[in-house]
């Protein structure tokens, strides 16, 4: 993709979804950001088939939603991880956008943390921890207030990793499809609730939002 489509899709996606005011610098790290992305994706496979502009635009796009979601609903805030990060969505969106967040992404797989740690030092990213094995085997158990994912698997097996982070009274966030229902698990020994499910712009999803309720 040519730099100036890179440009102009990064600024769109902030301006659209109300991000405008962000760091001056947002624009062009998100641009530098996509940029990495189209460049490494034929090599490493790092985000789904389809036409890749239109890929990445909606990847934007769902990240900044469900920041705006986050952020309304007063949990995009503290210690934040994202299980799964892939190619860094959500997390490295919302990293540029909120260069104040202290943010870890989880990823076992070799290329996506060779790709992560590369955009992290190409950007001089700070407050940000790239972490290379399984959420499920991390040490800070119970560190963070809130986690993050976005396509890392169903309901069933990722609220319990968002339950062994999470300290008492922290959050997860994600985006399902229409059928999100039939994804909650049923006798699921957790402590992790469901809060609220919320209709995302366009018709991109629904943003769930659990929380970890405090011990008795």
């Amino acid at each position: 993709m040519a730099g100036e489509e890179m440009d102009r899709m990064a600024e769109d996606a902030l301006g659209r979804m109300g991000f405008g005011g962000a760091p001056p610098e947002a624009a062009r790290q998100l641009t530098r950001y996509l940029q990495e992305v189209d460049f490494w994706n034929g090599k490493m496979h790092l985000v789904g088939k389809g036409r890749l502009g239109s890929t990445l635009e909606l990847l934007v796009f769902d990240s900044l939603a469900l920041l705006n979601v986050a952020d309304a609903s007063g949990i995009a805030a503290g210690r934040v991880a994202d299980i799964g990060s892939g190619a860094g969505f959500p997390g490295l969106i919302w990293k540029i956008v909120r260069p104040q967040l202290d943010l870890t992404l989880f990823d076992r797989r070799l290329k996506p943390q060779l790709f992560l740690n590369r955009v992290v030092a190409q950007l001089g990213l700070k407050g940000i921890a790239v972490i290379a094995e399984d959420a499920a085997n991390s040490k800070e158990a119970g560190a963070f207030d809130l986690v993050v994912t976005k396509a890392a698997g169903r309901l069933a097996g990722i609220l319990p990793l968002a339950d062994r982070l999470l300290g008492a009274g922290g959050a997860y966030i994600t985006i399902k499809g229409r059928s999100w229902e039939s994804e909650m698990p049923q006798g699921l020994q957790s402590a992790m609730r469901l809060e609220s499910a919320l209709e995302l712009p366009e018709k991109r999803g629904t943003a769930l939002i659990f929380r970890k309720t405090q011990p008795a």
